[in-house]
């Protein structure tokens, strides 16, 4: 009983991170958009062209590999909880 609880927590657990996994993919471009402009308003508003382009990449990459690892983990917790749950 207590190792089924615990195996239906993680399933819940698991399907939240795969979920914070695929916004952080979907919506990488947004993500990216908002920190650049956060990080060039602490400049005080002015940058080159081609630095800003380079922290925006940077960001969204960021958020990209974030978000793979997250749904990884999240996916393969998930397939473990419901193979424990089946047996």
């Amino acid at each position: 009983m207590l190792n089924s609880t615990r195996n239906s927590d993680l399933l819940k657990l698991s399907s939240i991170f795969a979920l914070i996994g695929l916004l952080l993919i979907f919506f990488n471009g947004r993500i990216a958009n908002s920190l650049s402009s956060i990080w060039i308003q602490s400049l005080g508003g002015m940058s080159d062209t081609n630095e800003y382009i380079f922290i925006k990449t940077s960001y969204a990459n960021a958020s990209l590999v974030v978000g793979g690892i997250l749904l990884s983990i999240g996916l393969v917790a998930m397939l473990f909880s419901w193979y424990q749950l089946r047996s």
